[in-house]
């Protein structure tokens, strides 16, 4: 093998472990946006109470929206992202045998079930045909599976950035109005 694919594959190793960073990253802030839950009954009569002071609802409404844009940003983000080979101009090229996808189709019962009646879509011998011959579609297909990692890692990292700016802002909004209740109580 030729410095370009090793190039290649060392680029490879790194986008799966910034995306194994980034989903750790992302538990973490999701376990903490999750925690206040503990506390709902409590966080909710502030919010109540600070509603009838400033004879508003528009900070609970405010709070709980970032609240839970937070947390869902977190959970798309944690989630499987779609096909990223999608996302990709002339993909079709490209056969995929590195990551071997949609090789099985799985349906409603295979998410708590493992099924005996589940099997790959092709033979092995028709499978090792997509492994790439020469050094050159080796490199195609390697830079093929580059490419669709650095997009689920640049989308996890946009996400993450996102759900982070939220969460912050969620804590100066309910910080804020927990200091402005004390401060009028």
């Amino acid at each position: 093998m030729d410095k370009k694919v090793h190039f290649i594959a060392a680029a490879i190793q790194d986008c799966q472990e910034t995306i194994r960073a980034t989903d750790v990253k992302v538990g973490a802030l999701l376990a903490g946006m999750l925690l206040p839950f503990a506390q709902i009954s409590n966080i909710w009569k502030y919010l109540e109470d600070l509603s009838i002071a400033i004879e508003s609802q528009s900070v609970t409404v405010i709070f709980l929206a970032l609240w839970f844009s937070t947390i869902f940003a977190l959970v798309c983000t944690i989630s499987a992202i779609d096909n990223p080979a999608a996302h990709i101009v002339n993909e079709g090229t490209c056969q995929g045998a590195f990551y071997g996808a949609k090789l099985y189709d799985f349906s409603f019962l295979d998410s708590f079930l493992n099924r005996k009646v589940v099997k790959a879509n092709k033979d092995i011998t028709n499978f090792s045909q997509a492994y790439p011959d020469s050094i050159n579609d080796i490199e195609l297909e390697l830079s093929f599976e580059h490419m669709k990692l650095m997009y689920i890692r640049e989308i996890k990292l946009h996400r993450l950035d996102f759900a982070l700016k939220l969460s912050i802002l969620w804590f100066v909004v309910g910080i804020s109005s927990f200091i402005y209740f004390k401060s009028i109580a």
